[in-house]
Formats: C-alpha cells, structure tokens, sequence
C-alpha cells in the first residue's frame, strides 16, 4: 500500500515543476473571463422578459442574497450527491441514501439546545437553515438528477414570483435506490413549500416554510463474519453482491418529521444622514418554529440480536416476535429580535430573547431491572443573546453571544471572529468560541426492546473551546481548528449511551490547492488530525487526502460545451472507525478493527452545454486491483467499481 501513496505523492508534488504559471485560480472566475463579452443573458428571455442571469437570486436562512449559479466547477462535481455536500470528510455506504461514517468532525456552530440525535439520519434531512427562498423574474424550475443502485434521485424546483413582492417556491426531493447488497433498500422523500413577501416599501416582510420529511431505510446490520471473509478473500461465488449474506434480513428504520416555520420583520425607523446619506433602520421581528418527528425501528429478526448480547441485552417483550421501537419527539422555538443597522455601529446589531420546548415521549413508561424509563421527558430554556456584524476599514469583525437564563442547564455561546480581504482577493479570518451546550435527548432518554439500549440519565453540558483561522489566496485556501472538548458523549463499545468526563485535545488542518498547467489542473485536499488527548473516545484518521487531475476546455464551434475529463484519488490512514447500531441509528465506538490504509480511484467526465450540467462517473475504478479491503464500518464495506450518471438542468421559463 506504500508504494501507492508514495507514486502518487511524488505525482503531485512533481506536477507544478513543470508549470510556468504556478497560480491557483478559481474555475468559476476563469470560466467567466473564457467567455468574456460572451456573457450573454439567457437565450431569450432578455428580449422577451428583459432578465439577466444576475437577476435570479436565492435568499438563505441567514438573508444572503446569492445569484443562482449554473456554471461548472469542480467543486460542484464534490457536491454532485444526494446531500448537496463536499463528501471530502466522509465515508459513504455502499448504497445511497445510506449514511456515512466520519472522517472529520466540524465542530465550529452556535447550536447550545438539545436535538433528537439520531444522527445517522441527519444528512438528507433538512433542517431551518437548509430551507432557501428564492426571488426570479421568471418562472424557474431546477432540475437535479443522479442514478442510484437499481434506482435514482431526483431533486426538483419550482419557483415563481408574483409581481415582485411575492414568491413561491416548491421543493420535491425523492431518493429510492435498491443497493446491491441484499436487504439496504431506501426510499427517501423530502417536500417542501416556501413563501416569501415584502411590501412595495419593504417596511413589512415575511417568509414561511412548511415541509413534510420521510427517511425509510432498510437496515441488513452489515456483513456476516463469514461474508466478511469471503469478501477480503474475492470469493467469486460472491461476486453478486446480491449473495452475499447479511445479519438482519427483516428490519426497517423510519424518520418522519412535519415542521412549520414563519418569520416576519417590520421596519419601525428609517432616515438618512443629511450630509453623509448614510442609512439608519430598526426593525422588529419574530420567528417561530414547531416541528413533530417520530423515529421508528421495526425488525422481525431476533438472531442477530439473541447473539450478540453485549450490546443488545435481551429482547423485552417475549410475547410477540420482533421489535417495535418508537420515539416521538416535539421541538418548539419562539423568538423574537431588535435589528439595528447603522453605520454608527459600523454594521448590525441584533438582540434577541428565545424560549425553547423540547419533549420526547413513548407509549408507556418501562421497568428495566431496576431502573423506571418513564413515558416522557420535557425541558424549556429560556435565552438572550445579540449579534453583532461590522467592518472598520477593510476589517470585518463578528461576535454571537447566547445565553441561557431558565431552564435545564445553563448552556452558553461566545463565538467571536476577525479578518481582512486585500486587494489581491487574499483573505485572512482568526476566531474564537467558548460554548456549552447540551447533549442530544437520546443520549440521556430512550426506550427500546433491547434491554441494554434503555437509559434515564442526566449529562452534563458539553464544553467546547476552539481557536480557529482561515487563509485563502490565489495559491492556498487553508483552515486550523485547535478544539479542547470536556464532557464529550458518545455511545460505548456496548452502544451505551456515556459521557467522558476527561479532556480531548483536537487538532485539525486542512489545506486545498489548485494548480494549472494549460487546460489541465490538479486539485488536492488535504487533511491532517491529532489527537493529543481523547483518542479512546474520539476516533478520527491521522491523514486524508483527495487529489483530482483533470482536463478543462470548451469544445466545439462556438465553443457550446465546456467538458472536465478526469481521475480522482482519496486515501485515508488506518483508524479504529465507529461501528453503526441500526436500532439506534448512531455510531459507536470500537477497538477491533482498523479500516482505511486503502486508495480509492474515480474517473469521471463532466460536461456544461448552456444551462444543463452533465456527470458521467465510474467509482472506485481499481477494486479489483487494489484488493477487498475497502470498508466504512468493520462489518459494512464501501461501493465497489460502479457507474453513475447526473444531471443538472436549469430552466428559466
């Protein structure tokens, strides 16, 4: 395996010699100086509608105004998954729509309330921040495709505005994918419809969101020990993944979720300085969001679980054959804020009161040995906080405080961070954050039919302390995070529930770079990690790496299609991976086997012909060079050499 990383290595290393000109500039930005006057509106439209690409723009929960971006980069091909996230810091399944594992923790947010958990299922599930608005001249519909394992994934919006003040945006996402392991099927839906409004004189606006989530997944419990084997050594009775046998052939887990959101804001003083035109305003707002979530797991199969005692228990209820777990869970925020945006506070500034209901319930309460789980749980925070953004010449400076004044434990959040852009576009950012936040319900409250997986127990906060800082150039983007994490909860070699009560010292760097020669370009992420305290709870790899050589040019008269052909490559170092508990779906720890030491190969060939993106991949191209020793989770393996094909496609009326 050496000689792999040390081929490659020299590869890339030796590559920018033979640059003559070693400069690292974005896709997008070369894109649009390729194309130059060329940058024609739409088509059409502008003669029929007078739109220009500009003029269709997406609003994000923080109220970023963005352009909807139709270009090709290569960072959109990272993206190119059911997620709509760099995967760089993952380890996907064998199948999609099914989790990943970790390689990389981000650690850096303002969240100090407790969730659900159930963190196996967080990645295709939309949360607040993830619901975008949208301000179009034109009817916009946006098509996102990608084919699956005997299925696909399709991702669908619609969006329209009504005069200029009113616009509606409706947002279908389905996933089903069979997999080609026996008994991992899943079938995703995500629905969503979006309002937003503002009046002529925008003193008054408003946005709101309803959206419906159902996240089914079969679950087989990974590889059999003998399938595990059979499957290192390339049995080729097993070639047909199909027959290869799994531990669980009858088990299903279900997320439901409904959440209502609504914001509005009023604008209660407006004037500008006489002499300087400078623009002063206060504005009045409030949001409020519920939503209901169920968690289910359903399983027939009584084996696997009988077998493995350790982390299972024994089954609770003898009288019928399987399991039937159920969690309901109600998460309510209200909040209401002062905005104040003047240039005599060098920016905004906003206040903010919040009170937060949790409750999660069962059907009845249980007696598990000696230990009462009750039927139910409820917890209410009070906050306060404020949030200031300013720049003092070319000096951007940001500071987010919350705290905790009723309720539960006194969670708190001190986040403040620092930079400067140049002229050159290079950016410098440093911060610090100081927070505690509570940990997940379902690490302190769950009930299940499996007599180890029930507990009724009280955590302390979670404290976190990070320095961090960001530099990026036309050369080098470059982030350090320096965490120092006491009270950490995670779930036991016995998928327990635990917190430890010791320091962990993390230390994470990762660096990106493009170099360019011609129309060729290397892309390289790299990733370093250290544990100095902690490794025993907290397990990542000491080294990842994902480098992508590919070719960029236009083709064709007219130049009408802009194609990327290419090879990427990823490794990561041998660590102890967490092992996934499908009842609970959550990870936990284990100390028996190391996974990674293992490269991974992807060709690909990406296309752009006006509005349409295009995505051909082959995945993990060398399996069958390599060796079977390419694994997310000891039991679980990752994809093997598999063919994908994605669409995006953009129509504007």
């Amino acid at each position: 395996m050496k000689k792999y990383i040390f081929l490659w290595i020299l590869f890339i290393t030796a590559f920018p010699l033979f640059s003559q000109e070693n400069e690292i500039v974005e896709t997008k930005i070369e894109i649009q100086k390729e194309k130059k006057s060329e940058d024609i509106p739409l088509d059409s439209i502008k003669n029929m509608y007078g739109a220009r690409y500009v003029d269709y723009k997406m609003i994000t929960y923080d109220q970023d105004t963005v352009q909807i971006d139709t270009t090709l980069t290569i960072q959109k091909y990272f993206a190119h998954n059911y997620t709509h996230q760099d995967d760089f810091e993952w380890l996907a399944f064998a199948n999609m729509g099914q989790t990943f594992n970790k390689l990389g923790y981000d650690l850096v947010n303002n969240q100090i309330t407790p969730k659900l958990g159930i963190t196996a299922k967080q990645y295709n599930f939309y949360k607040v921040e993830d619901i975008n608005y949208y301000h179009v001249p034109t009817p916009t519909t946006i098509l996102n495709y990608r084919s699956g394992f005997t299925g696909q994934y399709l991702n669908s919006l619609f969006t329209t505005n009504f005069g200029k003040h009113n616009n509606v945006a409706i947002n279908y996402k389905g996933l089903r994918s069979q997999g080609d392991y026996q008994k991992v099927r899943v079938s995703h839906v995500n629905f969503s419809f979006a309002y937003s409004y503002f009046n002529p004189a925008k003193r008054y606006q408003f946005r709101t969101h309803i959206i419906s989530q159902k996240l089914s997944n079969f679950e087989n419990g990974g590889l059999t020990e003998r399938s595990i084997i059979n499957f290192k050594n390339d049995n080729p009775d097993f070639s047909v993944r199909s027959r290869v046998n799994v531990n669980l052939s009858s088990s299903e887990s279900l997320l439901k979720s409904t959440r209502y959101y609504y914001e509005h804001e009023l604008r209660i003083l407006n004037s500008k300085d006489s002499l300087d035109q400078h623009l002063t305003n206060l504005k009045l707002g409030h949001h409020i969001s519920y939503e209901k979530s169920k968690y289910t797991f359903e399983s027939k199969d009584t084996q696997y679980f009988d077998n493995n005692p350790n982390i299972y228990g024994t089954r609770l209820d003898t009288i019928n054959i399987g399991t039937n777990d159920k969690t309901n869970f109600t998460d309510t925020e209200n909040q209401v804020y002062l905005k104040f945006n003047s240039p005599w506070i060098l920016g905004n500034f906003k206040v903010f009161s919040s009170l937060y209901n949790f409750n999660q319930s069962y059907d009845n309460s249980l007696v598990v040995g000696s230990n009462v789980i009750p039927k139910s749980k409820t917890t209410s925070y009070t906050s306060a906080g404020a949030n200031w953004n300013g720049k003092l010449k070319g000096i951007f400076l940001n500071a987010y405080a919350e705290q905790v004044i009723s309720g539960g434990d006194f969670g708190s959040n001190l986040h403040v961070n620092a930079g400067f852009k140049l002229k050159n576009n290079t950016l410098a950012r440093a911060g610090i954050q100081l927070k505690t936040a509570a940990p997940n319900t379902n690490t302190m409250f769950y009930q299940s039919n499996f007599s180890n997986l029930n507990w009724n127990q009280n955590f302390e906060n979670i404290v976190y302390r990070t320095i961090y800082g960001n530099i990026k150039t036309k050369w080098i983007n470059a982030d350090a995070y320096i965490h120092q994490i006491k009270n950490y909860t995670y779930y036991n070699s016995n998928s327990v529930a635990s917190q430890n009560t010791e320091t962990i010292d993390y230390l994470k760097v990762k660096v990106n770079n493009e170099f360019k020669f011609g129309n060729f370009r290397l892309n390289n992420t790299i990733m370093y990690q250290k544990l100095a305290r902690g490794s025993d709870v907290f397990r990542v790899p000491e080294f990842v790496t994902r480098n992508t050589l590919y070719y960029q040019d236009y083709f064709f008269k007219g130049k009408p299609l802009l194609a990327q052909i290419g090879i990427s490559f990823k490794y990561f170092t041998k660590y102890y991976a967490n092992a996934f508990n499908p009842v609970l779906n959550e990870f936990y720890i284990q100390n028996d086997t190391k996974i990674g030491d293992y490269p991974t190969f992807d060709v690909f060939v990406n296309g752009e012909v006006r509005r349409t993106r295009i995505y051909f991949k082959v995945e993990n191209v060398t399996a069958a060079l390599t060796g079977r020793n390419y694994f997310v989770t000891p039991n679980n393996p990752a994809r093997d050499l598999s063919i994908r094909l994605g669409l995006v496609w953009n129509f504007w009326n």
